[in-house]
């Protein structure tokens, strides 16, 4: 039986549901998201390195990744940056350091290529910047830049350890790399809480790709963002590309709302469907339909959000 072909999503639409989800979500629970780190700090410098650590170990619970940045910012004390700097990960403090798989020697001498990096370039963002093409997304930038922080760990291939090369990935091969692209939204994107600390240049947030984790995956195929079976690049590239009908200027400015649905349990597996409630992508989410379609598919939907 030859299978029926997916429906493309219905944009106005979801446009219009997705303008309702980020409604609801603006501003709310920043406690929720290791975002929450580089904001206690003033000085861009700081913020740019406390958001690049927070962003390399946020996998895991929620209550996980807390205490374990709570313990690594402790150890750098006031201006993360300024330690990064002169103590090239040899913290005190870090001993017995554990995050799931990566430990107190993967993380430092992950530690020590990012201080290097901020003796050698001044910031991670001018590294970036050196890297970029000027292509339609970050991709290859992002590969550039790890490769060079992989060099500067000065622990040769064979000698990684897993956590080491899990906080320092490849992107180009095609992993979704979540963490990666979540940091570029926070150092890119200004709206809402991100921090906008990379202007100018070829910074531009029409560039980004959307954070593609287990939660934004399948909520991505949901709405018919993405038919890929895993959260790798190509999905993000998909789900992205679906994005930028409705902002094309900014299309992850959507990635907040629907992260909170999975990070806080509002929309998880459950053929019941008992949590969708008034969801306010249940009209266009096709996990709510027992056909597998959305259950409104309106062409009469008004303005696209602003």
């Amino acid at each position: 039986m030859t299978p029926r072909p997916r429906r493309p999503p219905d944009v106005p639409a979801l446009a219009l549901h997705l303008g309702g989800l980020e409604k609801v979500w603006h501003g709310q629970r920043l406690d929720s998201d290791p975002l929450l780190f580089p904001h206690r700090y003033e000085r861009p410098d700081d913020r740019e390195a406390a958001a690049f650590l927070a962003s390399s170990l946020a996998f895991g619970r929620v209550a996980s990744i807390n205490a374990s940045l709570e313990r690594l910012f402790a150890a750098l004390g006031p201006h993360p940056a300024s330690a990064l700097r002169k103590r090239y990960g040899e913290e005190a403090g870090l001993e017995g350091f554990v995050h799931r798989w990566v430990d107190a020697g993967s993380l430092r001498p992950f530690l020590r290529a990012v201080g290097r990096t901020l003796k050698a370039e001044g910031s991670l963002g001018a590294l970036f910047a050196a890297g970029d093409d000027g292509g339609a997304d970050y991709v290859p930038a992002l590969d550039r830049l790890f490769s060079v922080l992989r060099e500067r760990t000065e622990v040769s291939t064979g000698r990684r350890t897993r956590g080491l090369t899990f906080l320092l990935p490849s992107p180009a091969q095609g992993g979704a790399c979540k963490r990666a692209h979540l940091f570029l939204r926070w150092m890119v994107r200004s709206g809402d809480d991100d921090l906008g600390l990379w202007q100018g240049g070829g910074f531009s947030p029409a560039r980004l790709l959307l954070p593609m984790d287990t939660h934004v995956h399948r909520i991505s195929r949901y709405l018919g963002l993405t038919a890929r079976p895993t959260a790798d690049l190509r999905a993000s590239r998909e789900a992205t590309a679906w994005l930028a009908r409705i902002d094309p200027l900014d299309p992850v400015r959507f990635d907040w709302s629907l992260s909170r649905l999975g990070i806080l349990a509002e929309c998880v597996r459950d053929p019941r469907r008992s949590r969708c409630g008034d969801c306010a992508v249940r009209p266009v989410c096709r996990a709510a339909s027992p056909s597998g379609r959305p259950p409104v598919l309106s062409r009469a939907t008004g303005a696209l959000p602003a």
